[in-house]
């Protein structure tokens, strides 16, 4: 498994910024729901009732409410939005990193609307192998579904992660066992967070203790320091903060791609 080369460019200033200052206050992270797209601008309402309609522009005010390097996408679902694809070129275009977080459901079906970048990265939710995701989502079948839509992407020439998301009941071994299962499938990068799951949780030490054992094992400290920014962003979130105040951390054995 490789840490793209532009994203550990992209993330550089921001680590810079934190070595020469007390404040942990450096946008990383902007989340960022699909469906805002679909109730500020015409053009994009136009565009969802009409397939056809001219590829839209990112409204400015979007891009210019931060100087994140990464927008992660998510919230609702972004692939039932009939625009996401022309929400994440027009993002990519304004040379932001966007993780496009998908239940992998309609992946293969919708891959045709994306064009891969550098900086896209199609990031599928999975709850474990087989039998415990299609349980947790309480759909038969819907692990081979996402492994299709995996498949395909890889294939098309994307960048594909996954995303778990760590709760008490999760089980660190099944959870490697993924790991390993995914790795014959060349995916680029795994991400463990808990969620928003630690601040509402009624044990955090005991969930903080459990995301650090899996994230441990990723096998690349870059992806494993990426996890840490991205709960960090949840808990910026939940005190009304839109981007994320990045923690300290080593990300330096990985190896790298462009």
């Amino acid at each position: 498994m490789k840490f793209p080369l532009r994203l550990s460019l992209d993330l550089l200033p921001g680590r810079i910024a934190r070595a020469f200052t007390s404040s942990r206050d450096n946008s990383t992270i902007f989340h960022l729901s699909p469906s805002a797209f679909c109730s500020t601008n015409q053009t994009e309402i136009d565009a969802e009732s009409d397939p056809n309609a001219a590829v839209m522009e990112i409204p400015a005010t979007v891009v210019s409410q931060t100087a994140a390097p990464i927008f992660w996408v998510g919230g609702d679902e972004p692939l039932q939005h009939p625009v996401i694809g022309r929400i994440a070129a027009a993002l990519n275009k304004a040379g932001r990193n966007v993780f496009l977080h998908t239940d992998g459901l309609r992946l293969r079906k919708r891959i045709h609307e994306f064009r891969p970048d550098p900086r896209l990265f199609l990031t599928v939710e999975l709850a474990g192998r087989e039998e415990i995701h299609d349980r947790a989502v309480a759909q038969a079948g819907s692990f081979a579904g996402v492994m299709e839509g995996i498949r395909a992407a890889k294939l098309s020439g994307f960048h594909v992660c996954t995303h778990v998301t760590v709760n008490l009941q999760t089980d660190t071994c099944e959870t490697v066992e993924l790991f390993e299962y995914l790795d014959n499938y060349d995916v680029d990068g795994f991400i463990v967070s808990s969620g928003r799951g630690i601040v509402a949780s009624a044990s955090p030490n005991e969930l903080q203790e459990k995301l650090q054992d899996i994230r441990s094992l990723l096998r690349c400290s870059r992806w494993e320091y990426f996890s840490s920014l991205l709960e960090a962003s949840y808990a910026a979130t939940r005190v009304g903060k839109a981007v994320v105040a990045a923690p300290s951390g080593d990300s330096s054995a990985c190896e790298e791609t462009a």
